[in-house]
């Protein structure tokens, strides 16, 4: 889990709709269920002269853990020595049963249901902030903590940040427990349009959602919002790790893999059934895809994951060259296993049209190209008069852009730099060329449709 140094620490506020990043930024984006309840430990209260204790308490008290003379020692039992008044904070001490005495101060542990507000998508530099808001590595019922641990990873794995996005499970029948269709609803109607508050910043996104089901559908969701909000007027650039159950088989990945086969999405692979540090048992690989999505995040951009290092989890299993080989050619990122070291072999995107240098380092370049060109040439034109002399001003205004990207390193080198106008409609320009990005070999394409924002000479 990444420490806390000394010193103060930065937050991000909960609209992050207000947010203006100065730079293009990649961010792991963790979602599912959590911890429904929040512990405070501690809490001094002192014996008043009735029957009647009342808790101080932000909201309603769920459940008393334990209470006790001295912090940290339980001394009173629940039900012989006092109970709590449902739906209050108020404390009643039982006749006949032990009790502090009269204005001595003791000590309650008690748990309540979370603030509205741990539910926002949040941003976080620092996995004790991520604790904080949303509990630690196990639920109150010992359950894993499923958006805490894949937040953790993925700051174990050098993301720069984590945006943690928490279900909200007030409309769930068990809060700990949901159903495929509940969490399949939560997924759709209450994630994806706090998704849509998030701009700026691109986002790996890992449903750790459970079964099945569920996490295929989950995934699919945010599949489906990740090309939406990608397109060029929508200017949200975000990709899904698309998770699966523990056992899979190669070919069973290879055809996940084909139906998500596009660039919008991964999908890593491990031979056997995962296991985490820290934890017993085994787990589906949503936990490998928070970790990998992490490693991801955690370089320059354009930069190429490939053999890399992956920590927080592992497996004794490790797929043969030809499976490998076999898995990369079908748009899976597999990962392989060495002396108890866990590496991903090569983090690409399900695009297969060039399997091999088709990874999301180069899907950052094109993201971060799209969006910085369009924004340049929304700063120099708009407003601007459409004339006849239009098209090729946006083309030298776009070469001089990119010698600015060589010279920064995010590209090589740019060619066939095209501006055209619509027929129809004289406000739409079409922006295109292609880029050879400093971190690979390939050209990709970048297009774009501009709309200025005046329409007469």
């Amino acid at each position: 889990m990444a420490e806390r140094v000394p010193g103060p620490i930065v937050r991000i506020v909960n609209d992050t709709s207000i947010i203006n990043p100065p730079t293009f930024e990649r961010y792991a984006c963790i979602i599912g269920p959590g911890d429904a309840f929040t512990t405070s430990t501690d809490v001094r209260v002192i014996r008043s002269s009735g029957s009647v204790d009342t808790i101080p308490c932000v909201s309603t008290i769920n459940e008393i853990v334990s209470i006790g003379d001295l912090p940290g020692i339980s001394r009173y039992v629940d039900g012989v020595d006092y109970h709590l008044i449902g739906g209050t904070n108020d404390l009643a001490w039982q006749p006949g049963g032990q009790r502090p005495a009269l204005g001595n101060p003791y000590f309650v542990t008690y748990t309540e249901a979370r603030a509205a507000s741990a539910y926002n998508p949040m941003l976080y530099f620092d996995g004790n902030l991520v604790i904080a808001d949303h509990g630690g590595a196990t639920l109150s019922s010992g359950e894993i903590n499923k958006v805490t641990q894949g937040a953790i990873l993925a700051l174990r794995n050098g993301s720069k940040g984590v945006v943690v996005l928490q279900l909200n499970p007030s409309t769930w029948a068990n809060e700990n427990a949901p159903t495929n269709n509940e969490l399949e609803n939560s997924f759709q109607n209450v994630a994806v349009p706090l998704l849509e508050t998030i701009i700026g910043w691109k986002l790996l996104m890992v449903p750790m959602s459970v079964g099945t089901l569920v996490t295929t559908t989950a995934a699919r969701i945010l599949f489906e919002h990740a090309v939406f909000s990608s397109q060029p007027e929508r200017k949200q650039e975000r990709s899904v790790m698309v998770p699966s159950p523990a056992g899979l088989t190669y070919t069973q990945y290879a055809a996940l893999a084909a139906s998500y086969s596009h660039e919008r999405a991964c999908v890593p692979a491990i031979p056997s059934s995962l296991q985490m540090t820290g934890f017993t048992g085994t787990y589906d690989n949503s936990y490998y895809c928070a970790a990998l999505a992490g490693r991801a995040c955690a370089g320059p951009i354009g930069e190429t994951i490939h053999d890399e290092i992956i920590s927080g989890i592992t497996f004794n299993d490790n797929f043969t060259p030809p499976v490998a080989d076999y898995l990369v050619q079908q748009g899976v990122s597999p990962a392989k296993s060495k002396g108890g070291i866990i590496r991903n072999i090569m983090f690409i995107t399900t695009d297969t049209t060039n399997a091999l240098t088709e990874d999301m380092g180069v899907q950052d370049i094109a993201d971060y190209v799209r969006k910085a060109w369009r924004e340049r040439m929304w700063a120099i034109f708009r407003n601007k008069p459409i004339t006849t002399d239009l098209p090729a001003d946006m083309t030298q205004a776009s070469e001089n852009f990119m010698d600015a990207l060589i010279d920064k390193t995010i590209v090589a080198q740019y060619r066939n730099l095209t501006a055209t106008q619509d027929p129809t409609e004289p406000r739409k320009m079409r922006l295109s060329g292609q880029v050879q990005p400093a971190y690979g070999t390939a050209w990709i394409d970048i297009t774009f449709t501009f709309v200025l924002s005046f329409s007469g000479a």
